[in-house]
């Protein structure tokens, strides 16, 4: 009994492993899609090259048969049945009436598209490739259907290299007029040292209207472009990155207007500080951009790193405003009721060098009427002074503290008598700094006056931007 018992057994371990064996078999890893046996004979740029007309729809009636890569798709929400591909010689957007691509056309993927029965057109000179229909009695490109997306479209490999192309702005056509047939639209492309124009706020429309946003955003040229973000994207509500760097996005274009998309936010790379590097004999550069703002009351106080806004008399301090996405430091005594306001506004320490040392700053004077035109002049004082004994810390009006005021070396804004403030800024001209050495402060003072129930007041406001020191 004990020997049958023995045998069984074994004859069971034996089987039970033959078993084992053959599910490890059945259940290795299937290996990865490999691409179709099938050949492109057209490229997307000679693709492309078909559709001369900006808003014709060019129906292809011969075999050809297209190859690229996906570069982005649906999965983050900012893109809506519609894919990009690229190959070597430019991107191409393809419409797809379906949802939830990314499942069977990820990044990476090759995909071959025959082409025969398709039509190419554009939305103003953004190529897109799709089925052309009548919609409401008129011509449109419109998705391939969805039954009939594998009858054009065959998957092949997997986990392809996406690489973006490296650009400049002057790659995208600088100011002028963009080409439709641009190869880089429709591409992956990648951009250096930029930053979010304002750098607050979120990615796009976060409200019940779920409007697309466009954010701008500029490099240390100050050239820019927009991002362009559907509020149905997963990111929408994210605050956008608040430094400077590299930024990855598909390339379009509306007319001349230069748009980019990206596919979530570690598109956005901008690791680096906000501020830009200075140039060189550049001593010191502040235009307030990188300042947290409010577009109404309470306006925020300027608290830049280094810099002092006190206020000697009365309680106004300069605050951080924005107007027509340009930053500024801004200063008014109305609605202070205070006979007297004095407030200051001090750069951090500057330590001078070079030869050839100057001060250039910008400014507007606004409300320097109580009415315009022809109301009473209410224009308060701005002077511009410069210590070399103040420390930095402490009020700047100590005793013991010396200025030396340099108002009448620069040209100031004159206000305007017809609007309330002027159409632009005005350049204070180079202010000498050769008499001075080692490290200086300079300061804005607004000088004014609210006092209630007369006639007296000083209440213009005063903008200044664009401070810089420079030593050549």
């Amino acid at each position: 009994m004990n020997k049958l018992f023995k045998l069984l057994t074994a004859v069971l371990v034996l089987v039970t492993a033959g078993t084992f064996s053959s599910c490890k078999k059945t259940f290795d890893n299937p290996p990865g899609a490999a691409d179709p046996a099938i050949v492109a004979n057209t490229s997307i740029r000679t693709l492309k090259a078909m559709h001369t007309t900006s808003g014709a729809y060019d129906v292809i009636t011969t075999d050809m048969i297209i190859s690229g890569v996906v570069v982005a798709n649906d999965k983050s929400g900012n893109l809506y049945k519609q894919l990009f591909i690229q190959d070597e010689t430019g991107g191409l957007q393809i419409m797809l009436d379906a949802t939830n691509l990314y499942g069977t056309y990820p990044v990476g993927r090759r995909i071959f598209i025959k082409c025969n029965g398709l039509a190419i057109s554009d939305y103003n000179k953004t190529m897109m490739l799709g089925v052309r229909a009548i919609v409401a009695g008129a011509p449109s490109l419109e998705g391939i259907p969805a039954n009939l997306i594998s009858r054009y479209i065959v998957a092949g490999s997997l986990n392809n290299p996406v690489v973006p192309t490296v650009v400049t702005y002057a790659d995208l056509g600088g100011t002028g007029t963009t080409s439709m047939q641009d190869p880089l639209i429709g591409a992956l492309i990648q951009l250096d040292d930029y930053r979010f124009a304002i750098p607050t706020g979120t990615y796009s429309d976060t409200s019940a209207y779920k409007s697309t946003v466009n954010r701008d955003i500029n490099n240390c040229g100050s050239q820019t472009l927009i991002v362009r973000t559907s509020a149905y994207a997963n990111f929408a509500g994210y605050p956008v990155a608040t430094g400077r760097g590299s930024i990855l996005a598909i390339y379009t274009v509306f007319g001349n207007t230069r748009q980019l998309i990206i596919r979530d936010t570690s598109d956005v790379r901008f690791t680096n500080p906000y501020n830009c590097p200075l140039p060189p004999g550049t001593l010191f550069y502040e235009d307030f951009e990188g300042h947290t703002v409010t577009t109404t009351f309470p306006y925020v106080p300027v608290t830049l790193a280094g810099w002092k806004n006190l206020a000697e008399n009365a309680s106004e301090l300069w605050t951080a405003r924005i107007f027509s996405n340009n930053k500024y430091a801004y200063m008014s005594g109305f609605g202070t009721n205070q006979s007297t306001v004095t407030s200051w506004l001090v750069t951090p320490g500057v330590v001078l060098s070079g030869t050839n040392k100057t001060l250039t700053f910008k400014t507007i004077q606004g409300f320097i009427l109580t009415s315009t035109p022809g109301g009473t002049p209410v224009q308060a004082a701005l002077k511009v002074l410069v210590s070399t004994n103040y420390t930095g810390t402490g009020n700047p009006w100590a005793a013991g503290v010396v200025w030396t005021d340099l108002t009448s070396q620069a040209v100031l804004s004159p206000g305007s008598t017809t609007s309330s403030f002027p159409s632009g800024f005005t350049n204070s001209g180079n202010i000498s700094l050769n008499a001075y050495s080692g490290t200086i402060y300079v300061a804005f003072r607004y000088e004014g006056a609210d006092p209630a129930g007369t006639g007296s007041d000083k209440t213009s406001a005063w903008e200044v931007d664009e401070v810089k020191i420079t030593g050549l």
